[in-house]
């Protein structure tokens, strides 16, 4: 059961202010006058004595444990994991957090019997797993093997915001679940409208803000929390963390993927990229952008035992063997881009060279700052900040920074983020410019493109809050009442691109659609950091003028979550994607004038119809054409790509008829 410490803590202090219940005599306790003396029985041992056939719980999980074992007799990595298991590391309630040793050892451990198991093993494994050890660690290794074996069905595994709540909605919204949750079953009046809580048929809503909500601006983007904190963005993040996990070695992901250092940063210069694009509308309203607002940081959330996140402190402890670490680290990577020679572990010397710079970084500064050892380090110095770092000993309240579909809230992580692709971009302001004429070509002409008005708007969004606070155990048959936290989430009214473009031939072309920012022809080169890829897809391309739809819905590179916002009653398909971006964000916040940005497209004549990665089965580098600066001839007059200024609007909601919410989420 979810939170269950937190539950029975909340449930025994609500009911002790309330009840006073008298207790039995011992007298009429059976089992009482049976323990009496030296016949010390336990209840389950009392029961079998009454009750033909039964067999006590702990009995069960041990013959079960056992008839597992019996098929893995010979698995080193059951052996492994069966001893964590025998020494109480995967127990129900513990907090977990992959950056503690213990935890992530026996966590990889399951994955590896996941992941070798037979088919008919498979399933046995999971529903044991399932009654008896704990919910995030089998989450964390079921949604891995996923990737790994076809038959580890995630089609009907909830998104992470709906079987862990408490990790995605503010605190005191979940107290007050907890609290409606047990007034509601005393059948005491549960609508609130000061504290936000409405009941609306056979459902319990309460409102909920984002972090900081109660605080007074500062005068920095303090309104962007709901991009930071924004569910299907914070569960995108532990999907992209599963695909290249940092424990993995490099040698293991290579075999997986050989680019996969690439595209690992391409996951990561893209979120910096839209991350900016957000930024936007305060650009335009000279709004600071200093990061020194972001020193203090209360992340607003609680863990299952009850205890809240750590708050950051702008207080920064005095310099420590860890914090010279880090910046040795920082260091050695700037002396290896300052010589252009990167030396492997084995003493080999590597030049960076335009080809192979990505690969090469990418891999140098997942060895140095995301190896097991450093990453448990930085976590620790920038999640707990001043208020000290426990990074080897096992922490019942870990920070936002040890957990990937936390870590986005944390504004501190995106300025880190941003600091680790300078490495990139220092190094490729020392080549020149690439040329793009080698990627221009008559062989498509972009006639025409038609863009219809784009708008943006805060929508509600009902998060399923079940999961913590009806569990069968405590509070009776299960959906009777259901109880949600609403939120407002950003999102776009439907919208299309409808491109006219003609062919000389009957091909085949990659289209590739960027947003970027303000920008002419030549002046978006210099910014080219800042474009946001859209989409990239082969399209068939018959002789003369073919016409090209483009909108979200019909790309298949987004994630949906409709089916689960309980908001709305609809039809919906299930098209919630964990490793796919959320699509509700893929438009940045507009303004109601209109904030000016940047339609970028382009069209490549492709031979290889390699659909899983595009760029690279056409020797692309990730991003291209804005994967570094280009140079331009004054002469071309290549028609194959285009650049249009396009407006994104924004709709304001004047009035909120479903209670109050923050001022900025209008």
């Amino acid at each position: 059961m979810q939170g269950y410490p937190l539950k029975m803590f909340l449930w025994f202090f609500f009911l002790g202010q309330i009840l006073t219940v008298p207790v039995p005599s011992k007298s009429l306790e059976l089992p009482d006058i049976y323990n009496e003396g030296e016949l010390l029985q336990s209840n389950e041992k009392f029961i079998q004595h009454i009750i033909p056939g039964y067999l006590a719980q702990q009995n069960k999980k041990q013959m079960q444990i056992n008839n597992i074992a019996d098929q893995f007799q010979n698995d080193e990595n059951f052996k492994i994991f069966h001893a964590h298991f025998e020494a109480g590391h995967a127990l129900k309630d513990l907090t977990f957090n992959i950056y503690d040793d213990t935890l992530r050892e026996a966590t990889i451990a399951l994955f590896r019997v996941l992941q070798m198991a037979d088919a008919n093993q498979l399933y046995m494994i999971y529903d044991w797993a399932s009654e008896n050890i704990n919910s995030q660690m089998l989450d964390y290794a079921w949604r891995l093997v996923s990737l790994f074996r076809n038959d580890a069905n995630l089609k009907y595994q909830d998104p992470p915001y709906v079987m862990k709540p408490n990790y995605f909605i503010n605190s005191e919204t979940i107290i007050k679940a907890l609290q409606v949750s047990v007034n509601n079953l005393m059948g005491k009046k549960v609508s609130d409208k000061t504290n936000q809580v409405y009941k609306e048929n056979n459902r319990i809503i309460i409102n909920t803000n984002y972090s900081g909500w109660n605080y007074v601006p500062k005068g920095c983007e303090n309104g962007i929390e709901y991009f930071r904190e924004d569910i299907g963005l914070n569960s995108y993040y532990y999907g992209q963390h599963l695909q290249y996990p940092f424990w993995m070695s490099n040698e293991e992901l290579t075999g997986i993927d050989e680019k996969y250092a690439e595209q690992s940063y391409f996951i990561h210069q893209q979120l910096i990229a839209r991350y900016n694009l957000e930024r936007e509308h305060f650009r335009m309203k000279n709004i600071t952008s200093d990061s020194n607002c972001y020193r203090d940081f209360n992340p607003y959330l609680l863990h299952d035992n009850g205890l809240s996140f750590p708050v950051r402190s702008t207080v920064i402890g005095e310099l420590s063997e860890e914090q010279i670490r880090i910046k040795t680290i920082d260091i050695a990577i700037k002396e290896c881009l300052s010589r252009g020679i990167i030396y492997m572990e084995n003493g080999t010397r590597i030049s960076l060279t335009e080809d192979n710079y990505i690969g090469l970084l990418s891999k140098l500064i997942r060895v140095n700052f995301d190896g097991v050892k450093v990453a448990k380090i930085f976590k620790s110095m920038f999640g707990y900040g001043g208020n000290g770092y426990p990074f080897d000993i096992y922490n019942p309240a870990p920070s936002v920074l040890h957990y990937p579909q936390t870590t986005l809230r944390d504004p501190i992580y995106w300025e880190l983020l941003q600091s680790v692709l300078k490495y990139f971009t220092d190094f490729a302001g020392t080549l020149k410019p690439y040329e793009l004429s080698e990627y221009e070509t008559n062989e498509f002409n972009i006639v025409d493109v038609a863009i219809s008005k784009i708008t943006t708007y805060f929508d509600y969004f009902q998060i399923d809050l079940s999961s913590l606070v009806q569990g069968d155990e405590y509070y009776g048959n299960k959906g009777e009442v259901s109880i949600a936290a609403r939120q407002k989430r950003l999102k776009h009214l439907p919208f299309t691109f409808n491109f006219t473009i003609e062919s000389q031939t009957q091909a085949n072309g990659l289209v590739k659609i960027f947003l970027g920012p303000e920008c002419d022809r030549n002046s978006c080169w210099l910014q080219h950091s800042k474009f946001f890829e859209l989409d990239s897809f082969i399209f068939k391309f018959e002789k003369g003028l073919n016409a090209l739809r483009w909108s979200p819905d019909t790309s298949d590179k987004f994630s949906f979550d409709d089916y689960y916002n309980m908001e709305v009653s609809t039809g919906k398909d299930n098209k919630f994607d964990i490793f796919k971006f959320p699509e509700n964000l893929i438009i940045p916040r507009g303004l109601e004038e209109g904030l000016n940005l940047t339609l970028f497209s382009i069209v490549i004549p492709i031979q290889n119809n390699n659909e899983q990665n595009l760029d690279i089965s056409l020797n692309l580098p990730p991003g291209f054409p804005f994967h570094r600066e280009a140079h331009i001839s004054e002469n071309s007059n290549a028609s194959n790509y285009i650049f249009n200024n396009i407006k994104i609007y924004h709709k304001k909601s004047t009035h909120d008829v479903k209670g109050t919410f923050s001022a900025n989420l209008k």
